[in-house]
C-alpha cells in the first residue's frame, strides 16, 4: 500500500524525484567544499595531484559544467515536448502520463538538475577558500558531468524505443499484468452482495470532484476493526465523482465519528494504480488510432488486440460484483462481461468492415475461454455473438463471412 501512495504522489507531482536529486546534490556541494576548506591538507596527502585544482581554474570549470548541463537540460525538455506531442496524436492523450512518469525520464532529468544545483553551490562557496589551497570540487563537478554524459545517452536511446509502438503496447500489457497480480491478493470476489440488514447505514457523500484513484484497504480494514463497523465503499475504482456523491456507508450500532474519506484519493484524472479497467483501456484506445482512416495500420491494431486478450485472460480471474476483505470492508467492482463489452465495442465497431481485425477479437476472445472456468467461457461465447452480429455483411464476401462463422464456432 506504501508503493501504491507513492505511486500516486508521483503522477501528482513530477517534481518530487528531480527536487529529491536535487537536494542530494546541494548536500554534496556543501560536503565537498567543507572538506576543500577544513581538510585540504589531508586532501593533498589523500588525492592525486592531477585531480586538485586552484580556485580560478575550479571556477571557470564549474562554470562551464553549469552552462553545459542547463543547456542539456534545455534539449532534454525539448526532446520530451516531440515525445510527448507524438504520444498525444499518434497513440492517445492517456498515454501520456507514462512518459512523464516514466522512472527513465525522472532520474534524467534529476541528474541534469542535481548536476546543475552541484555546479551553482560550488561556485557561490568557492570563495571562502583560499586561493593558494587546491580544492577538489572542479573533479567531483567533472565526475557529475561524465555521469551526466551517460544519462543524456541512455535517455536517447529510451525515447527512441518509447515512440516505437510495438514496444509501447508490450509495456501497457505488463503494466496492466503486474496490476492484475496485485489485486488478486485484495480481498474475495462474490457477485452477491452481503447482508448488511441488522445495521444501520451512515452514509458519506464524496466531498470532492473526480475520479476514485486509491482505495487504501488495510486503512479502511483497520479503521473497521477500531470501530467494530462494516465499512461499504458505493463507488468502483474509476468512478467519476462529484462533491454530493455517496461514495461509502458505514454499517455500525453505535455513531462513528472518525472519517474515512482521508483513505480515499480522488483526483482530475485516472491512473493505473487500482484501476485495471483504465490500465487495459489505454491499449484500447492505441488500437483505436490504429483503425481510424488517417491512420490505416491494422497490424498494429490486430497486436493491440492481442496484447489485450493476453491481458483480459488474466483479468478474468478478478470477475465478481464485490470485493470483500475481512467481511469488514466491501468494494464494489465492474464484473468481467462489463469490461470486456467496454474494452472491445469501440474497436468491433471501427473493424466491423475489416477481416483481420476481427478474426484478431475472436483470437483474443479464445485466449480467455482457454482453459477458464464455465461462466467466463459463456460470458467470452456470448461476447463472440455481439462481435459477428457487428459484421457488415453487404461489404465481406462469402469466404470472409465463412471465416468468421468458423472462428466463433471455435469458442
Amino acid at each position: 500500500m506504501l508503493k501504491e501512495r507513492t505511486r500516486l504522489a508521483l503522477s501528482r507531482h513530477i517534481w518530487i524525484v528531480p527536487g529529491i536529486y536535487s537536494i542530494v546534490a546541494l548536500l554534496l556541494a556543501s560536503i565537498v567544499i567543507w572538506i576543500d576548506i577544513s581538510h585540504y591538507e589531508t586532501v593533498k596527502k589523500v588525492v592525486p595531484d592531477r585531480l586538485l585544482t586552484s580556485t580560478s581554474l575550479t571556477e571557470t570549470i564549474l562554470g562551464s559544467i553549469a552552462g553545459s548541463l542547463l543547456t542539456m537540460t534545455s534539449i532534454t525538455f525539448s526532446t520530451l515536448m516531440v515525445v510527448l506531442t507524438t504520444y498525444s496524436g499518434q497513440f492517445s492523450p492517456r498515454i501520456l502520463q507514462n512518459f512523464i512518469h516514466d522512472k527513465v525520464t525522472l532520474r534524467v532529468l534529476g541528474v541534469f538538475m542535481g548536476g546543475f544545483v552541484y555546479s551553482m553551490f560550488s561556485l557561490l562557496f568557492i570563495r571562502e577558500v583560499n586561493n593558494d589551497d587546491p580544492v577538489i570540487s572542479a573533479a567531483v563537478g567533472v565526475c557529475i558531468a561524465l555521469i551526466c554524459l551517460v544519462f543524456f545517452a541512455h535517455f536517447l536511446q529510451h525515447v527512441a524505443n518509447s515512440i516505437q509502438v510495438t514496444k509501447l503496447i508490450d509495456r501497457l500489457a505488463d503494466e496492466a499484468m503486474e496490476l492484475i497480480g496485485k489485486l488478486e491478493q485484495v480481498g474475495d470476489r462474490i457477485d452477491i452482495r452481503p447482508n448488511l440488514t441488522d445495521k444501520k447505514p451512515e452514509r458519506l457523500i464524496s466531498g470532492k470532484r473526480g475520479y476514485i484513484q486509491l482505495y487504501e484497504v488495510e486503512k479502511l480494514l483497520a479503521f473497521a476493526e477500531k470501530h467494530q463497523c462494516v465499512v461499504e465503499l458505493t463507488k468502483p475504482i474509476g468512478a467519476f465523482v462529484v462533491k454530493d456523491t455517496p461514495i461509502a456507508q458505514l454499517y455500525s450500532t453505535q455513531p462513528i465519528e472518525s472519517d474515512i474519506r482521508e483513505y480515499i484519493k480522488t483526483g482530475e484524472e485516472r491512473i493505473p494504480v487500482q484501476d485495471l479497467e483504465f490500465a487495459i483501456q489505454k491499449l484500447s484506445e492505441i488500437t483505436l488510432r490504429a483503425l481510424a482512416p488517417g491512420a490505416n495500420d491494422p497490424n498494429t491494431a490486430i497486436d493491440g488486440i492481442r496484447h489485450i486478450g493476453m491481458a483480459l485472460a488474466e483479468a478474468s480471474r478478478l470477475d465478481g460484483k464485490y470485493i470483500v476483505c475481512e467481511q469488514k470492508v466491501i468494494i464494489p467492482q465492474r464484473p468481467f462481461e462489463e469490461i470486456l463489452y467496454e474494452t472491445f465495442y469501440e474497436i468491433c465497431y471501427s473493424g466491423r468492415d475489416r477481416v483481420s481485425v476481427l478474426l484478431a477479437v475472436f483470437d483474443a476472445l479464445e485466449m480467455i475461454s482457454h482453459g477458464n472456468n464455465p461462466a467466463i467461457q459463456e460470458k467470452a461465447r456470448h461476447f463472440g455473438d455481439y462481435v459477428r452480429a457487428k459484421v457488415e455483411e453487404d461489404i465481406l464476401n462469402e469466404t470472409d463471412r465463412r471465416k468468421i462463422t468458423e472462428r466463433f464456432e471455435q469458442l
